[in-house]
């Protein structure tokens, strides 16, 4: 019987119906959970067992899989800051914290693993389908990984679970419910109300939720609760979760709706071309409070991963304009950590998408006297001479290239001084060679 058992367990994955010697063209899961039912309760703790066992080695997958990525990343984030202060071509591992040969590389087990999901799937719903109530522990585990949420939400329904509402409410952080709704939030949410979740219930797990992606999709989960007399949190308590949404290069989609979220909250209206800008990076305005909030070290958690976002898309027409904004302010006094993160920032900006090139030269100079960014102001002005200062020192506009000469004379060591020679010389030679063919 223990053969037997294997086998039936094994054929639950296979969920596809087809030509396999039956008459009536079910697939081999519902032929082997035909079987378990008739076996009875004694199948049941295999299943148990079994289902344990994925759902370890699937936790375990993903957090070895975890750590390397973190470690990664960190040496990622590093080897940023380290490239906008030495500047490229810059050996960069003698000022390293995290030594390139530290790293951590995944195991071949993980590089080749394959999320069981169609079996795990297909035990919980033999679980389901036998109904015994010893199953309820491993079902409620089961929300926790993501490929089982629904299957598992489902089983719940008809087992009971004592731990299963906070388990529910953990699972709504980890689903999105815009993506295959009726398949994924829908019996999510049936077996929420099945429990009778409340919206205080709700509200408590909003509160202590630090995802951004998990606080979006709980507060989405209170508008489909009846009111309790419990306050729903206000869509501006989910402002900064959005604007780090927005700043998501890698998800257009959610994008683009977290864009569309922040511009109802701030009641602006405002008409796009969706298959032009698809790819665009978000508005200026969104980049700003972006830097804002990552400059603070916020949203909690995820602060670094907002300041690599910002990084990549620092290239781009609506950064330049944030990054400008963000240190030509005058009034208020511009905070000191979001003028340092804009400073990064600027190493990295096209002046060529600046509203002014010199104001922007001119705020630079300025904050060279600053008593915690004055550095990184001189760093940046520096760094930038070429795009940013030098056209202004040749443009016809004395005024403007006199100002320019002036911020130059004040910053410019003799390197500087050798590169704006080389500029100078680099514009004669296209000069004489444009007026040669235009002889010609």
């Amino acid at each position: 019987m223990g053969r037997k058992l294997e086998e039936l367990i094994g054929n639950l994955s296979i969920w596809q119906t087809g030509d396999y010697g039956d008459v009536d063209h079910s697939s081999p899961r519902d032929l082997a959970i035909a079987e378990l039912r008739a076996m009875g309760p004694q199948a049941v703790p295999a299943l148990i067992e079994r289902l344990d066992g994925l759902l370890a080695a699937t936790a375990g997958h993903r957090e070895r899989v975890n750590a390397v990525q973190a470690a990664w990343t960190a040496w990622y984030e590093e080897s940023d800051r380290l490239s906008d202060e030495h500047g490229l071509g810059a050996d960069l591992e003698r000022y390293r914290t995290i030594p390139s040969e530290s790293l951590p590389q995944r195991s071949v087990e993980d590089t080749n693993h394959r999320d069981p999901y169609d079996l795990k799937q297909g035990i919980i719903e033999a679980l389901h389908q036998l109904g015994d109530q010893r199953a309820a522990p491993v079902l409620t585990a089961a929300l926790s990984d993501r490929t089982c949420i629904p299957a598992a939400a489902q089983a719940l329904c008809n087992i009971h679970a004592d731990r299963a509402v906070p388990a529910l409410l953990d699972a709504v952080t980890l689903i999105d419910h815009n993506t295959n709704k009726s398949i994924v939030f829908d019996p999510l949410l049936a077996c929420l109300r099945h429990y009778g979740v409340t919206m205080a219930q709700a509200r408590e797990r909003f509160e202590a939720e630090t995802s951004p992606q998990g606080r979006v999709r709980l507060m989405h989960l209170m508008t489909r609760l009846p009111d309790d007399g419990t306050d729903r949190p206000s869509e501006s308590q989910i402002r900064e979760s959005l604007v780090f949404l927005a700043l998501d290069d890698k998800d257009n989609t959610s994008r683009w709706e977290a864009v569309g979220a922040l511009n109802k909250i701030d009641n602006k209206t405002v008409e796009r071309d969706i298959f032009s800008e698809w790819d665009a990076p978000p508005p200026s305005d969104v980049i700003r409070s972006a830097i804002a909030l990552a400059a603070h070290g916020k949203p909690p958690g995820h602060d670094r991963e907002l300041t690599s976002r910002l990084r990549r898309i620092r290239h781009t027409a609506p950064a330049a304009r944030a990054v400008e904004a963000t240190l030509t302010q005058d009034s208020p006094e511009p905070d000191a950590q979001e003028l340092r993160l804009a400073l990064r920032l600027a190493l990295g900006v096209h002046t060529s998408e600046l509203d002014d090139p010199l104001r922007f030269a001119r705020a630079l100079h300025r904050l060279t006297s600053h008593s915690q960014v004055g550095d990184s102001a001189l760093l940046a002005l520096r760094r930038t001479c070429w795009d940013l200062l030098f056209p202004q020192m040749v443009q016809p506009d004395e005024a403007r290239r006199r100002e320019a000469r002036t911020i130059f004379d004040a910053i410019a060591t003799p390197h500087e001084h050798t590169r704006f020679a080389g500029y100078t010389a680099s514009r004669s030679f296209w000069s004489k060679l444009r007026q040669r063919f235009g002889r010609g």
